[in-house]
């Protein structure tokens, strides 16, 4: 890094006068978080004598290290070509300017180190492109030269650093066109996000990226979490007790949902202008853009604005009080002026999620009756339809404390679980009607902070929260260059733990096509070692399974064994009595008595979900369905060793039960659970058999000439009930109504046709040339006019698509109900991936994960856990595909963390895979124990 001299540090030099921070070698810093790093190791290399560290598994011919500004100049000697997985993910910004700023976002915010930015300096790997007729391809990493990083940078530093790498982007930017120039500083914005408060606050400087610099105060997400985690808790005991209260949250509207900057700079610049006491106007309200907090009309905040800014040295004739009075006038006249609100960062994805949690969301505010419309229209703009307003009487004569207490009773049917509010007036009032909720004080950015929160409650400035889950320390296995220093403080990627692409907060989530670069190619030997490892330990877990519950159970009967072996942690999901031992024996004891093997089903395997890309990143079974399959080899091993007849699985598969879908789709994806059937040797356990099959053996033909007849009486007496409805129009509103207005009785076994749009939504088809699906669904149910129109009209072609997908899968479970689907295969064990429902038994499957399989992508993380998580997760944490001959190049057969890829210390070959897996890590691939 320069010193401000025009010269550059040397590496054995001492640290110069002025430097804040000491002065390390490259190597000491970077050289091993880039081995550990997930996102440096994805987009940095560290210059060597031997080229770019680590080499590039992608380009057996090497790649060398060109500085960016002789890349993208004009007539410079290299021609570039960024190539991206996607066309419609513009290669510049993917391949440049992406891998430059998160550089240099990581160093600082993970290390404290800054790196060097300077456009002279820092260089852009590329490599040799044979068919381009000579150019290059931009890899997608920078490469950090022999420039020196700092620890404990100072402001002056990070400035500097700052403007050079402003610079860099302007280059880049001024070398495109059209959307790709537009897109290099909306990526910029986008890597700047959520930095840790330190890093903010030191890049909080006088250069063209600050304002794109952005934070959460310390203790926001966590505060956020908890509220919603008690909504959650609420809602759930509130399905076991009828007749409950729904919980809720209440939120405040202005500094709260809503952010008035446009009319608090309008109001400001009004009373800025001459008056008596100050003829030349007050400057610091004439021009409210340039003040670093602005003022509000509440009086603590209003009289820290003039003591701040010494208003009243400056203007000692000017009454502060009728200062404010006049400020207030101004702020809240013409009430038309309330349209020009916006709603506060992260308000809108908290709603949401408080709704699909269960919960419901209550805005009380001090607005009065009269100016309801405006308010709703603001609201309704960022897609809060009909939100539940609790405001005040046009003609209110007592306190607005005292009163949003008060109109409490018009709430009664709520239980208020959380208030958000500004004033501390308020918060007093409303803690005094609603003894038990959570407090939590809101004090906006960018405004003079009013009150101090009182004792006990929570402070936050916007309803943002992290995008990501924490961070994972690297463990002691992590892969390390075995002649380099210990490796920095570093992350490795985690797995969401979402069972619902609608807990992913998908706008924020990156694409990463660069990840393809990096794809790990098992030979077939590999594979076949694995699959022959894997099998075997789980015959092994199986047997000590088996005969823990053999020694536990002395005595015991063989259904007593097998429920106790059902109720292993290993195997159970759930509570153990939602299939009680009473149960147990009625299902398996005429198997016992007969000496056969004891019967089992469980519905399964329907058709992996890769429509839109967000979950599956291919239509075929993946190691996540063999796992799945190898835990219940493990399951049939450990029932055989306390029952030796053993245990005979009937997985009924209904790919095209449910769903409509051609057999294109399902064959393949049944073809190679076949295959995987026999790697696993379950072929004589385990069989997997279409469930409309089974039902025309045991119901007989009959049923199967009713059901189409049946199916269309259900579909008919739906589309008449809902025919008003229009879910592409208003769709919270018509799910909402769907509940009241289903035609079947009540008590009706299975799920609400609500309940199922909202499972089949992120799996429909998207319309052809559909919008990016992370902006898509990132507010799905926002197809209100300030949409654009491409995306509002791709949301309503999916909500339509959903909605018909759940009348018609409503249609078929009620038919199913009336010809007595639900007896198939009895007496036998009625296995379920889900939480089991009274009578089944809950089977964990992969254990850590409760996602099912076919929902997701399988993913080994890094401890060698076999799992499953969303692929749009699982790329923006930096897990690379690992393909086998198992499944073939078109897709991976499951994913692992880039930390767990060996670094490379010189270009492969062509003839051998470059990109490999650390020695040992094939070897720690297990199913998890729980």
């Amino acid at each position: 890094m320069r010193d401000g001299t025009g010269q550059d540090d040397e590496c054995d030099l001492k640290p110069r006068a002025g430097l804040l921070g000491r002065v390390l070698r490259l190597d000491d810093v970077l050289t091993g978080a880039v081995t550990g790093d997930p996102l440096l190791r994805l987009y940095a290399a560290v210059a060597g004598p031997g080229g770019p560290w680590p080499a590039h598994p992608a380009y057996p011919g090497g790649t060398v290290a060109v500085p960016l500004r002789a890349l993208v100049a004009p007539d410079g000697p290299h021609r570039y070509e960024p190539k991206g997985r996607r066309t419609d993910l513009p290669g510049p910004a993917e391949f440049l300017v992406r891998p430059l700023v998160t550089v240099f976002r990581t160093a600082l915010d993970r290390l404290g180190v800054l790196v060097d930015t300077d456009p002279d300096v820092v260089a852009v790997e590329l490599a040799p492109d044979g068919g381009t007729g000579g150019g290059a391809v931009a890899t997608g990493r920078v490469v950090v030269t022999g420039r020196l990083p700092r620890t404990a940078p100072g402001a002056g530093d990070a400035d500097r650093a700052a403007r050079d790498l402003a610079r860099c982007l302007d280059l880049v930017a001024a070398s495109l066109d059209g959307a790709e120039r537009s897109r290099v500083w909306r990526v910029a914005a986008e890597e700047l996000r959520f930095l840790r408060p330190e890093t903010a606050e030191l890049l909080r400087g006088d250069h063209a990226l600050a304002p794109y610099v952005h934070s959460l105060p310390p203790g926001q997400d966590g505060t956020l979490r908890r509220v919603l985690d008690l909504v959650e808790e609420r809602a759930r005991a509130r399905r076991a007790r009828p007749g409950a209260r729904q919980p809720a949250v209440l939120l405040d509207l202005d500094f709260v949902t809503l952010d008035p900057r446009r009319r608090t700079l309008h109001a400001a610049r009004r009373v800025g202008g001459p008056r008596p006491g100050a003829p030349d106007g007050i400057l610091e309200l004439a021009h409210p853009e340039l003040l670093s907090l602005l003022p509000t009309g509440d009086p603590p905040a209003w009289e820290r604005f003039v003591e701040a800014n010494g208003l009243r040295r400056a203007y000692p004739e000017v009454d502060p009080e009728a200062l404010r009075q006049d400020f207030c006038r101004a702020f809240h006249r013409p009430w038309s002026n309330l349209g020009w609100d916006e709603l506060t960062e992260g308000v809108v994805r908290f709603v949401r999620d408080v709704e699909d949690r269960g919960g419901a969301v209550l805005f009380n505010t001090g607005r009065r009756e009269r100016v309801r419309a405006w308010t709703e229209e603001v609201l309704a703009r960022g897609g809060l339809l009909r939100p539940r307003l609790l405001m005040m009487p046009d003609d209110r004569d007592r306190p607005v404390a005292a009163l949003k207490a008060v109109h409490l009773a018009r709430a009664a049917d709520l239980d208020v679980v959380a208030v958000f509010d500004d004033l501390a007036e308020n918060r007093a009032a409303l803690a005094r009607a609603l003894p038990g909720a959570r407090l939590v004080a809101v004090a906006l950015p960018g405004y003079v902070p009013g009150d101090e929160p009182e004792d006990g409650t929570e402070l936050i400035s916007t309803f943002e929260r992290s995008p990501r889950p924490a961070p994972a320390p690297v463990p002691p296995h992590a892969a390390v260059r075995a002649d380099s220093p210990a490796p920095a403080p570093a992350h490795v990627p985690v797995l969401s733990h979402a069972t619902s692409v609608a807990e992913l907060p998908l706008a924020e989530l990156r694409e990463r096509p660069v990840l393809a670069g990096h794809a790990v190619r098992l030979s077939r030997a590999e594979s076949t070692a694995l699959v022959d490892r894997l099998v075997d330990e789980a015959l092994a877990a199986g047997y000590e399974t088996g005969a823990r519950a053999a020694r536990l159970g002395t005595g015991e009967t063989a259904p007593s064994l097998v429920h106790r072996v059902l109720g292993a942690k290993r195997f159970r999901r759930g509570a153990r009595d939602a299939y009680p031992l009473a149960v147990a024996e009625r299902d398996i004891r005429p198997r016992v008595e007969r000496g056969e093997p004891i019967r089992a089903v469980l519905p399964a395997f329907p058709v992996k979900q890769a429509d839109s890309g967000l979950k599956a990143l291919g239509p075929l079974p993946d190691l996540a369905e063999f796992g799945l399959l190898l835990r219940l080899r493990e399951l049939a091993a450990a029932v055989a060793a306390v029952y030796p007849p053993g245990l005979r699985i009937t997985v009924l598969t209904d790919g095209n039960h449910f769903r409509v879908r051609p057999r294109a789709a399902t064959a393949p994806y049944l073809a190679c659970l076949d295959r995987y059937l026999r790697l696993v040797g379950a072929g004589e356990i385990l069989e997997i058999r279409d469930v409309d099959e089974v039902a025309a053996e045991e119901l007989g033909p009959g049923a199967v000439r009713a059901r189409g007849a049946i199916e269309a009486r259900h579909r008919a007496a739906l589309e008449d009930a809902y025919r008003d409805l229009d879910v592409a129009r208003d769709p919270r509103a018509a799910l909402a109504r769907s509940r009241t207005l289903d035609p079947a009785a009540p008590g009706t076994p299975g799920p609400a046709v609500a309940d199922l749009f909202r499972s089949l939504v992120h799996s429909v088809p998207l319309p052809p040339g559909a919008v990016d699906p992370r902006i898509l669904y990132a507010d799905l149910y926002h197809v209100g006019p300030a949409v654009p129109s491409e995306i509002a009209h791709d949301r309503r072609a999916v909500l339509r698509a959903a909605w018909d997908a759940a009348l018609h899968y409503a249609s078929v479970a009620r038919t199913d109900h009336d010809l007595g689907y639900d007896r198939l295969l009895r007496p036998r064990i009625r296995l379920t991936l889900s939480i089991p429902s009274p009578g089944r038994c809950g089977l964990a499957g992969l254990g850590g994960s409760a996602l099912m399989p076919w929902q997701g992508t399988g993913a080994v993380d890094q401890r060698g856990h076999v799992s499953t998580d969303f692929a749009v997760h699982l790329r923006d944490q930096a897990f690379v595909p690992v393909h086998s001959p198992l499944l073939g190049d078109a897709q991976p057969w499951f994913m692992a963390p880039i930390t767990v890829l060996e670094p490379l210390d010189r270009p492969g070959s062509p003839d051998r895979p470059a990109a490999r897996l650390v020695p040992g890590f094939l070897e720690r691939i297990r199913l998890r124990r729980r």
